[in-house]
């Protein structure tokens, strides 16, 4: 399990600089259409469509598994504040299957479309060109699909703990 669990932080950790790249990329696309439309009086064709149909995609679906790995989604703890830190636990395992469900409900027919969108060759009109979408759903894929087999491995780390009678001090202590 320990050997899956590294390939696993080894996967966001590459996917979370792929989605770093991405966003760097997006934002000299961006400042490179502002300078030619400010300066040049010619923006950059297609910007805001490479904008919303790729950079935007990969990134926040490339960086969704380092999030899961981290576990540094948002917790709202109005509720469970007073709860024991193996409530909190049971709780959280609880979420985590709900999580590697929905998002293996996500990759699977996120595949199907995106291999659909892929033979049909999907594309967006971009005034003078057509910019090609298909590549962002298999993104969507790669990202739902590695993120769900993240919590699946949370949950059965945390299962473990809690059949051991382990608990956190936090909810953050625990890893993949």
């Amino acid at each position: 399990m320990q050997a899956i669990e590294k390939l696993l932080e080894r996967a966001a950790g590459v996917l979370l600089f792929c989605a770093g790249t991405v966003t760097v990329v997006m934002m000299l696309h961006i400042t490179g259409d502002i300078v030619g439309k400010m300066v040049f009086n010619s923006p950059i064709q297609g910007t805001l469509e490479f904008v919303a149909v790729i950079y935007m995609v990969a990134a926040i679906y490339l960086a969704l598994p380092h999030v899961q790995a981290s576990r540094g989604h948002i917790l709202v703890e109005l509720f469970t504040q007073k709860m024991s830190a193996r409530g909190k636990l049971k709780l959280d395992t609880f979420c985590g299957v709900l999580t590697a469900l929905y998002l293996g409900l996500m990759a699977w027919m996120g595949g199907m479309s995106a291999w659909q969108k892929t033979m049909i060759g999907e594309a967006q009109d971009a005034t003078f060109f057509e910019v090609p979408v298909w590549p962002s759903r298999w993104v969507l894929v790669v990202g739902a699909a590695v993120t769900a087999f993240i919590a699946i491995a949370q949950v059965i780390g945390d299962s473990r703990r809690i059949a051991r009678g382990e608990a956190p001090a936090r909810l953050g202590d625990h890893s993949i």
